[in-house]
Order: C-alpha cells, then structure tokens, then sequence
C-alpha cells in the first residue's frame, strides 16, 4: 500500500492484520505487523490476540513469542499479554511451551492471575496432561499461587471426567468444593452432566441433576438440551420424551436447541407433532430444525406423507437461501 502511495490508518492497519490472521495468512500478517512496528503502529489487543492464535495455530512458536516480548516492551498490562499467550498455546498439543511461559512470567516478576491457571489447567487438561494440571490447581491450594475459584474447579472436574476418572471428579464436585466455601453453578453443572453422558454415565447424570434441583439451582435450556441428548443418544428414548413431558415442557424452558435434541430422537410423526408445538409456542424451526427431518426421512423404513416431505424440501431450500 505505501508502494502506491497510500499510509494506512491505524484502524486499516488492525483490520488488515486482523483480518489476515483469521483467513489462515499468518504469516503475512506478521510481516505487516512487523512493518507496522517500524512505522509507530501498535496493534489492538483483539489485534494482538488473533495474531498470536494464528501463529501458535500454524505451529509458529518462536514468531508468536516475539509478538509477546513487543507487546510486553510496549507497556501492555503483563498479566494480560500473558494470559492471551498462554490461551494461544492451549490450542496446540504442547505442554512443555504452556509450562515454560508459565514459568517465565514467574521469572518476570509477573504474577498469574486465577485467569492465568485456569486457561493452563484448561490446555493441560485439552491435552490430556490431567496430571500436570492437577500439579498446578494444588499449587493453588497450598497458597503457592493464586486461590482456585468457581471454574478452575469446573475445568478440573471436566479434565478428570474426561480422563475417565469419575470418583475422583465428583468428589471434587461434591467435597472439594464445599470444603473451599465454594459452590458449583449452573455452569458446572451443565459441563459435568455434558461428561458424564460422554462416558454414558447416564444414572449418574440424572441423579446430578436431581442433586442440583435440591440445592435450588434452576435448570436452563442447556441443562435440558444436554439431558435429552444424551438420553437420546444412549438409547434410552421413552426416558427422552417422559423427561420433556414432565420436566422440560412444565418449565416452559424450551427454544430451539432443546427442540431439536428432541426431534433427534423421535420418529416422523412423533417429530412433525413437535414441530407443530414449536410454532404454537412462538418458535419458528431454523435450518437445523429441517435438516434434522430431512435425515429423519432418509432414515425412516416407513413411507412419510408427500406433505411433509414438501415441506422439508421447501424449507431446507429457503434456508440456504
């Protein structure tokens, strides 16, 4: 651009550079940040951190790292830079880097924040090094570093599940937790019974939700859309539908998400009933609303209404439109 004449705003230039890290030209967009650098502009921090995630991405560690050490000469907030760092190499499968710039920012006279170790504990667990972020949450107990909080100790319980280790995980839910005054949320709740379904844990699922009724907490339409999934899913289809009679058509907590974790378990007619029930209710069915029928056509060995195969026709063709 200069070439021709032209000098960028800062604006064009962090859109440019934005804009070439998420379109997978990393390594251009390091050149103009480079070339940026010299010409006194500095990029955003979205800016930064997209860059930085294309870089690590591409597998581009030592370019990535001199992004860091600029923005941290540059006088940006140190934990912060570190933070959007670390949460770049979570991405990849490389403990060994995620440990050694934790221990440089400790090195620096920089102390992590609870953000800090959760996005480590989250890329180990990613990882499946469950062991070596059990290393660092005990770091946090002991006072080393800073006090565990509410999703640290969801993002322990789901790298534990994960690692097929269900005990020691609900312990942690139902002990450790209560133990440091602290009380799991609808959030963590949803990530566990996620989990649990995974390892096709489903009586350990519903009693968990049973559990989290008791002690008041209200269950939102993910909670609904992850139980009927995954009751579906284990092939445990009239509990799917007893449990939205009685559960989850009471609450009035449906949207789409939760209708079409429904209609992936039900037959042509049982799921065209549903349909009428989402526009009684208000709810128009998206795409994914009519992709799900249209699957539910190719698979049915009965032969469904011309109607109804119209419709879903008609629709699946309105929506890519």
């Amino acid at each position: 651009m200069r070439k021709r004449g032209f000098v960028p705003s800062l604006v064009s230039y962090n859109s440019i550079v934005h804009g070439l890290s998420k379109e997978g030209g990393c390594m251009r967009a390091y050149q103009l940040f480079k070339e940026g650098i010299e010409f006194g502009y500095l990029p955003l921090e979205p800016t930064y951190k997209v860059l930085v995630e294309a870089l690590c991405r591409a597998s581009h560690i030592d370019k990535a790292k001199d992004v860091l050490q600029f923005m941290l000469k540059k006088g940006l907030d140190q934990t912060r830079s570190y933070n959007i760092f670390l949460r770049a190499l979570s991405l990849m499968d490389s403990p060994s880097e995620l440990l050694n710039i934790l221990v440089s920012m400790l090195q620096n006279q920089c102390q992590p924040d609870v953000v800090t170790l959760n996005t480590v504990i989250n890329g180990f667990c990613k990882m499946r090094r469950v062991e070596e972020a059990l290393e660092v949450f005990n770091d946090m107990l002991t006072g080393k570093l800073c006090t565990p909080d509410v999703v640290t100790f969801t993002t322990v319980i789901c790298g534990l599940l994960n690692d097929g280790r269900t005990d020691e995980a609900l312990h942690f839910l139902h002990t450790r937790m209560p133990e440091m005054s602290l009380s799991p949320n609808i959030v963590t709740y949803n990530a566990v019974l996620h989990c649990l379904f995974k390892l096709q844990k489903v009586d350990e699922a519903t009693k968990l939700l049973n559990d989290m009724e008791q002690k008041g907490l209200v269950a939102n339409s993910t909670t609904y859309t992850i139980m009927i999934e995954g009751l579906c899913k284990s092939n445990r289809i009239d509990e799917a539908k007893c449990f939205w009679d009685n559960v989850v058509w009471p609450s009035k907590v449906h949207d789409d998400f939760v209708y079409a974790a429904i209609l992936k378990g039900l037959c042509n007619s049982e799921a065209y009933q549903m349909v009428g029930e989402m526009r009684k209710n208000g709810l128009v069915p998206d795409a994914v609303t009519w992709r799900i029928l249209d699957k539910l056509h190719g698979n049915t060995k009965k032969q469904s209404s011309v109607e109804s195969k119209d419709e879903v026709s008609v629709e699946l063709k309105r929506n890519k439109t």
